[in-house]
């Protein structure tokens, strides 16, 4: 016995172009998503970066803050510029 042929449905080209257009739309979309989330993360990666330098420098700031402020270093400049407590007598006024 043998089985019947089926006719196969055809297709219309309008169908077609339009299941076309959404894959080609689709592939765009994705290309887009993927290039903003490399890019977002070399954006990411350099502020990290930023970050640490920044972190380094506060660092180096708060020791140059605590040498320039050190009680030994401060008494030393008083005694090099003539420097001491007032007289007896005089007014000290502290604002």
């Amino acid at each position: 016995m043998k089985r019947a042929a089926r006719a196969k449905p055809k297709r219309s080209p309008m169908l077609t172009g339009i299941l076309a257009g959404a894959i080609v739309l689709v592939g765009f979309a994705t290309l887009i998503v993927r290039l903003e989330v490399t890019q977002e993360g070399y954006r990411l990666s350099s502020l990290r970066a930023e970050e640490l330098q920044l972190q380094e420098r506060n660092r180096r700031l708060r020791l140059e803050v605590a040498q320039l402020s050190s009680h030994d270093r401060l008494r030393a400049i008083a005694v090099r510029d003539g420097l001491g407590p007032p007289p007896p007598g005089h007014l000290v006024i502290i604002p």
